[in-house]
């Protein structure tokens, strides 16, 4: 693997070098290659998109699965998928060159020990929550090593020595990136891993601090007409917050500015879902909006795990599968509250004793050891799982019937997806506008916040009171609504597929428009 020190960044070469290999009728790429079909137009392009994920584990997925996607519906272009040096063994596990010879990987230089983080810490998977805030600034590191990658890449498109640099695609986490590209004269568009519905609240709660200025227990939202936020819906990090001084505030009011300046959205989310809030991001930002979403949905299923952490998933997978399979249809409660999350103990044991309490069988995912209570649960009622599991499985499995969960946006979108009801109990982040989308907008969620309220909710989510029905079926309708949205049949595109469509061509055309000369940089 070349180093050089000079340029900047670590690039792996037999992914990074232009690829000329064929693609043989019956090889696993050439499945991967015709899984779907796009326009002529751009299925001959030729061109580079850069895309660059944020370094925690729920918004690389999205991204990655965007890569699969991209990989598979627009074949003729590359894609330079950014990382770190502490990161790229992950994904060249994840993007084999045999199943991706159009994808090449280049990682930047990062000391996590350099910012007082543990030297581990590639990703913000395990870190105390007091470090996650000086986790995202250290990003800002990146930039002149990014600076470079890109200004290389754009010299060789332009020289003829690679293909035409396109766009880049980076993640609402890394806003830097858009003045680095507008400096180079390259199209950027910011890849924005949870909904505008929920990122319409964060951004204002955090650059406006509305509940120090007043007592008043809700909050009107400027940009969503008719929304308000209740001062229970706020995490206890923005509660914390008592000046624009707050370290959080500071990061989320330059993200907001600076990825207004983009030139473009993505946004893993559909049409079906938010569509007024879409629009209203359009008329707040003047910035036009693709929802290419549920993009683990959308994207070919990976041969080697989604994300950087899913590695041991498949080896727990067979405990857990024949647990569920004794089950009958819709009796589990599915509980996991992410990768980063944890009840105060007290609580886990609370609602552990309370399903087993009802008898409910229910099987809790916990990949770090403080993430689910300790001790052994009644025969067949409940089972705890102390690793990664895959769980998009487990909320296909005919067993699973509701899900408790956090309400981050990938387990929230992939629940909806598979018509899993949801007890949300957020406990940080968006999560809260999360739960609030799905239980006051879309109608599939039971909001709680302590045990006691989340096993009630188990009971009615899952019992067969009207209520219960309710949900269930608006659950079901949801599911079949996002699998309109990523599925095509008869030369006919759901929604977010051809969204997806239209951004490729939109970038393609401007750089055949632009010719070999880039946009004047602003």
């Amino acid at each position: 693997m070349p180093h050089d020190e000079q340029l900047g960044y670590v690039t792996h070469k037999a992914l990074y070098s232009p690829v000329r290999g064929s693609l043989e009728e019956g090889s696993a790429y050439f499945w991967l290659a015709h899984l779907f079909v796009s326009r002529a137009s751009t299925m001959s392009a030729k061109g580079n998109i850069v895309l660059f994920p944020f370094l925690a584990q729920g918004h690389m997925n999205p991204c990655l699965d965007l890569a699969r996607l991209l990989a598979a519906r627009h074949p003729s272009l590359t894609l330079t998928l950014v990382t770190t040096s502490g990161n790229l063994p992950h994904l060249r596990r994840l993007f084999p060159p045999d199943l991706f010879p159009s994808l090449r990987l280049a990682a930047l230089p990062f000391r996590p020990s350099d910012h007082g983080l543990p030297p581990d810490a590639d990703t913000t998977f395990a870190l105390p929550a007091h470090l996650v805030t000086p986790f995202n600034h250290s990003t800002y590191s990146l930039r002149p090593h990014f600076h470079r990658l890109l200004s290389d890449l754009s010299a060789a498109g332009a020289g003829g020595a690679a293909p035409p640099l396109l766009c880049v695609i980076a993640d609402m986490f890394l806003p830097w990136t858009v003045p680095i590209a507008q400096s180079l004269g390259v199209f950027h568009a910011v890849l924005y891993t949870s909904g505008p519905f929920a990122m319409s609240i964060y951004n204002y709660i955090w650059s406006r601090l509305p509940h120090v200025a007043s007592d008043a227990d809700e909050f009107a939202v400027p940009d969503l007409p008719g929304v308000a936020v209740r001062r229970s819906q706020l995490s206890r990090n923005m509660l914390s917050a008592a000046s624009p001084d707050h370290p959080s505030a500071v990061f989320v009011r330059r993200l907001a500015d600076l990825c207004r300046r983009s030139s473009a959205t993505l946004w893993n989310t559909a049409d079906a879902l938010e569509k007024p809030f879409l629009d209203a991001w359009v008329r707040s930002s003047g910035l036009p909006v693709f929802a290419v979403g549920p993009l683990f949905a959308a994207a070919p299923k990976p041969p080697a795990g989604r994300g950087v952490k899913d590695g041991g998933a498949a080896d727990a997978a067979a405990g857990w599968r024949a647990w569920l399979d004794r089950h009958p249809p819709g009796s589990v409660a599915y509980v996991s509250f992410g990768s980063q999350n944890r009840l105060p103990a007290g609580e886990a044991a609370s609602l552990a004793a309370a399903l087993e309490g009802q008898g409910r069988p229910f099987l809790w995912a916990a990949p770090a050891v403080d993430q689910a209570p300790e001790g052994v649960f009644g025969e067949g009622v409940g089972l705890v799982v102390r690793s990664w599991v895959p769980q998009i499985e487990i909320l296909g499995h005919a067993a699973t019937g509701a899900f408790v969960s956090h309400c981050g946006w990938n387990s929230s979108l992939e629940s909806m997806r598979h018509g899993v009801p949801v007890i949300g109990w957020p406990l940080g982040s968006e999560q809260f506008y999360n739960a609030k989308l799905m239980a006051e907008e879309i109608g599939v969620c039971v909001e709680v916040g302590s045990a006691a309220e989340a096993a009630a909710a188990v009971a009615e989510v899952m019992g067969q009171g009207e209520r219960g029905r309710e949900i269930r079926r608006r659950a079901r309708e949801v599911a079949e609504e996002l699998e309109a949205a990523v599925s095509e049949s008869g030369g006919v595109k759901g929604a977010s597929l051809r969204a997806l469509d239209e951004f490729v061509e939109m970038v393609v055309l401007r750089r055949s428009d632009c010719g070999a000369e880039p946009e004047g940089s602003t």
